[in-house]
């Protein structure tokens, strides 16, 4: 199958026509979410499922990259249409060298914590459609800027949030990209990947992303766009049959992470932010936990006397995706400290963070599969009225009666939660063994396995009790 993929990447066509089908369905999601606006939180509640932009951003689209980038690797990239368009301001732009902010990570985490606090709490990009349009064409605004300013594809790695999500999500991958041969590397007199003749090509063209194919390792930062390997078989001073060289190679279900390459310092504060956006995602599932999860901040709330809206969201996110999660993060530390641990907080933190990421992802798949599969009753009426302003109006007044799931499907998901979090907590369990064994203390080491063990908890047992008890 990778060899048929890899022939087909090969082709002028491939990926990049894709990329301008999916560019057109951005401008059409774009679209139908400007053909729907509403400030009331009830109508809101059935509007985010019946216009069909919002529907399949949210509820489709976001679930399946989740699920694409868990066991293929970063494929959304592949043909993500917001490449193209930073790739071709980068060819007509300033192309200036990339400040040292950029190259830290740093911009990826901040802009990632404005999209949670000002775009999900303040405006909920993710239930209004409205919202939800002027959310992607920031998107696009700030691809072009960055591309119409900066060397390269400087978007995609240094500043896109959903890549580098995707790049953390890619350690589980069952696939990578990488070469056949080093040893064709290192006698290759052309370099057309990485030449930079090439780099503003928009087809057949050397690395974007700063990355040399025969030094990738892991699936964290390719972008899977075949430039260098459409480079490496077309621009040849001498024609080598092992070439190209670069392609998809299997490379086992989970290896990236179990080579415990340790986060950067900004990769670890985005990876602790995603820890506690998922707690925030799954807990809202049920009326229970959301409502547990909503006590610290309403408190806080009522203490400091706010009354908006949006500073109530706010607040509630501060809460949420930063504190509660450094609190989590902290507490296996502090408890080994207390047993003798002789670990620094920082090498526990850039090193032992790596444990988190399979329960994280496995926290998203369940969202991705309460997600797609809670809104199937609204497909029923998707099509009679795409921007799902009549439809959520009839829900409401009665005259719309959405069907129920059927009790065997409610069954199913149950068993595919309970199971994908499970997997999540069995792989993290698998990493703090391999951290335990690779780290020069062995005083109290085990005493991290309560990262798998209090951080799944979290998940399972509001699963367990919601979906079974």
């Amino acid at each position: 199958m990778l060899s048929f993929l890899n022939k087909r990447l090969d082709r002028w066509y491939l990926p990049v026509t894709l990329k301008y089908v999916s560019l057109l369905a951005y401008i059409a999601l774009i679209i139908t979410g400007f053909m729907a606006y509403s400030a009331d939180a009830e109508f809101l509640k059935h509007l985010r499922n019946t216009n069909i932009g919002n529907l399949i951003v949210w509820s489709y689209w976001w679930p399946a990259i989740i699920l694409l980038a868990i066991f293929f690797g970063r494929i959304w990239c592949m043909v993500c249409p917001v490449e193209v368009i930073t790739t071709f301001f980068a060819k007509i732009g300033l192309k200036r060298k990339r400040p040292q902010w950029l190259l830290s990570g740093w911009a990826i985490t901040i802009f990632y914590l404005i999209i949670l606090l000002v775009g999900i709490q303040g405006f909920s990009i993710h239930r209004n459609p409205f919202f939800m349009s002027i959310y992607l064409l920031v998107i696009v605004g700030v691809s072009i800027l960055i591309g119409a300013v900066y060397e390269k594809n400087t978007f995609c790695r240094y500043v896109c949030p959903v890549g580098y999500l995707l790049g953390l999500y890619s350690r589980l991958s069952f696939i990578g990209w990488r070469v056949k041969n080093k040893n064709v590397c290192d006698t290759c007199k052309d370099k057309s990947c990485i030449h930079k003749k090439y780099q503003y090509n928009l087809n057949f063209k050397s690395c974007g992303v700063d990355l040399y194919p025969a030094n990738i390792t892991d699936n964290s930062d390719c972008i899977l766009c075949a430039g260098c390997l459409k480079a490496c078989g077309k621009y040849q001073s001498i024609k080598v049959v092992e070439r190209p060289n670069p392609q998809l190679t299997y490379i086992g279900f989970a290896q990236d992470l179990f080579r415990l390459k340790p986060l950067k310092i900004a990769e670890m504060v985005f990876v602790m932010v995603v820890s506690g956006f998922v707690i925030s995602e799954i807990w809202s599932e049920w009326s229970i936990t959301d409502k547990i999860l909503g006590i610290v901040p309403s408190a806080v709330n009522k203490f400091i006397s706010v009354r908006t809206t949006t500073g109530a969201g706010f607040v509630e996110g501060i809460i949420i995706f930063l504190l509660l999660p450094v609190i989590l993060w902290i507490l296996p530390f502090t408890v080994a400290r207390l047993s003798g641990a002789s670990l620094k907080i920082k090498d526990y933190l850039l090193n032992y963070g790596i444990s988190f990421i399979p329960i994280i992802a496995a926290a998203h798949l369940n969202k991705a599969i309460l997600k797609t599969t809670s809104r199937l009753p609204y497909f029923e009426h998707l099509f009679e009225d795409i921007s799902g302003m009549t439809t959520a109006q009839k829900i409401i007044d009665g005259q719309i009666k959405l069907l129920q799931n059927p009790v065997w499907m409610n069954i199913s998901i149950s068993i595919m939660l309970t199971l994908v979090m499970l997997a999540g907590i069995w792989l993290s369990i698998k990493v703090v063994q391999l951290l335990n064994a690779k780290t020069e203390f062995k005083k109290s080491s085990k005493i991290f396995f309560l990262i798998p063990f209090i951080y799944g908890s979290i998940f399972l047992l509001m699963i367990l009790f919601w979906r079974w008890f």
